[in-house]
């Protein structure tokens, strides 16, 4: 009985070697079977796009996207959708002809062996992820199956009808072959003529700003805007700034979102939002989110869909309201002024004007209650100029809209230019420091500061208030010599 188990124990031992022996040859085979490699990359199917009369691709879950293709009479292939998948949307031809390119030529740098070997649904294809459909003009129609991405996600799988060979190929057939209608929507700008454009408005959700500015034109044909609700004020450089930044936006990558995530791309409830209202009756609008992870999330009705911009396109969404106005309650040149009077309890000026340049020239007129204020100082500072420019800077310091002051003036300063429109500017009492500022009987819900008023700033003849620079005219008239002044230094510390 030992012999007997001395004799059998080599005998397993060999039986299972040759088991070990016979699987490894199995699995090498098999291994070679499944990685047999074509030697170098192999064209499996070449279709160049000015042959192909349309192209579809159709996903596992029946949707899909396809084109028609139509050759012009300089080569060039023009895309059209074909009909069941037409919309009246712009599309990116070049994208089309990259894309149809892509898929209707596929190089095999794999060859998996014939598919009656396998079962295809390890590959994807016993029903394929996506199927493409290419007609020629002469009738021919080829089909090819995508199936899975490699376990590596470099290639997937793929057939050729007629061709029972399972082939490998690199991964962008897969991405391409994901492709929807927002990949191939043109570029998009607002085309906002500014000759044409009306109005335009700006809302915030911040800090709930709703700023509706009118548009006219410089002679160079650069836009000008006057705010006219909630406030009747001309906006500063940086709103013109940022509605150019608008209006030549370019809308380019577009994103698909389900309306059960608008919140989470900030489009249930937009950031920031622009109208902007055409002289042809038109109007175009567009809302943006605040800035996630780098970018703004859109819409706008000139494109359907949503789309994304990077926020190096635009900047200036978040400037300070004050920065957006201008801080100057009534402004003009002084060519374009004809008279500008005030009053201030029981004292009152007229300043008559006419100049077609500087208010300090020599054929200039300048007369403050008919007595000639072109008066200077031994730096040739001219006080008329001194005056004209403290009239007409009185700057907003700050907005108060929730006030409601009675309308009983302070001080007051009528501006009337040479085409005779009239600006009554009326300060307010508000506070010992500040006035709230009537514009021809209107409150304005902005605030100026005491010191635009009433400011002495001696020898700095840059920074005196308006009254104040009115009283300073007056000085100088009355005690120049040979049409000289100069402020006595001591009023310096004044």
């Amino acid at each position: 009985m030992k012999s007997l188990k001395s004799l059998l124990i080599p005998f397993i031992v060999m039986v299972a070697l040759v088991i070990v022996a016979v699987v490894v040859i199995v699995m090498n085979s098999k291994e070679a079977s499944v990685n047999e490699s074509v030697s170098e990359e192999t064209s499996i199917i070449a279709v160049t796009p000015d042959l192909i009369s349309s192209i579809e691709v159709v996903r596992a879950d029946g949707t899909g996207i396809g084109f028609n293709g139509a050759v012009d009479e300089t080569g060039a292939v023009i895309w059209s959708l074909l009909d069941k998948y037409d919309t009246d949307v712009p599309l990116n031809n070049e994208a089309v002809t990259s894309w149809a390119y892509i898929l209707s030529n596929f190089m095999a740098n794999g060859n998996i062996g014939d598919s009656s070997q396998y079962n295809l649904a390890d590959y994807g294809l016993a029903e394929p992820q996506y199927t493409i459909v290419i007609t020629q003009y002469d009738g021919t129609e080829n089909r090819i199956y995508v199936g899975n991405k490699t376990a590596d996600g470099s290639n997937c799988y793929f057939m050729l009808e007629g061709d029972s060979h399972i082939y490998t190929a690199v991964a962008i057939k897969y991405v391409y072959s994901g492709y929807q209608l927002i990949d191939f929507l043109a570029t998009t700008t607002l085309g906002i003529d500014y000759a044409m454009l009306s109005t335009v408005e700006f809302k915030r959700d911040l800090d709930n700003i709703d700023l509706t500015a009118s548009c006219s034109l410089y002679e160079t044909g650069d836009p000008m805007y006057m705010a006219i609700t909630p406030f009747e004020i001309e906006c500063s450089p940086y709103f013109v700034t940022l509605i150019d930044k608008i209006v030549h936006l370019e809308i380019t990558s577009y994103v698909d979102i389900p309306d059960d995530m608008l919140a989470d791309y900030g489009l249930d409830d937009p950031a920031y939002e622009f109208t902007f209202t055409m002289s042809d009756g038109r109007v175009i609008t567009l809302a943006l989110s605040s800035s996630i992870n780098g970018y703004y999330y859109g819409t706008c009705n000139l494109v359907d869909g949503y789309f994304k911009l990077s926020d190096l396109q635009i900047d200036g969404l978040d400037t300070q309201l004050m920065m957006l106005l201008s801080s100057y309650l009534v402004y003009f040149p002084a060519t374009d002024m004809s008279k500008i009077t005030g009053t201030y309890g029981d004292q009152s000026f007229t300043y008559e004007i006419s100049t077609t340049g500087s208010i300090s020239a020599e054929d200039a007129t300048a007369m403050l209650n008919m007595r000639d204020a072109r008066i200077f100082n031994s730096d040739g500072r001219s006080y008329a100029a001194i005056l004209y420019e403290s009239l007409i800077t009185i700057s907003v310091s700050s907005v108060d809209a929730e006030a409601d002051p009675e309308f009983e003036p302070e001080l007051e300063f009528t501006f009337i230019t040479n085409d005779y429109d009239t600006y009554v500017l009326s300060f307010v009492p508000r506070d010992n420091n500040s006035y709230y500022a009537f514009l021809n009987g209107e409150y304005t819900c902005f605030v100026v500061s005491a010191s635009e008023l009433f400011n002495d700033s001696g020898t700095d003849t840059y920074n005196y208030g308006a009254w104040t620079a009115y009283e300073l005219a007056v000085e100088a008239i009355d005690n120049s010599v040979a049409g000289v002044y100069d402020i006595p230094a001591d009023e310096d510390a004044a």
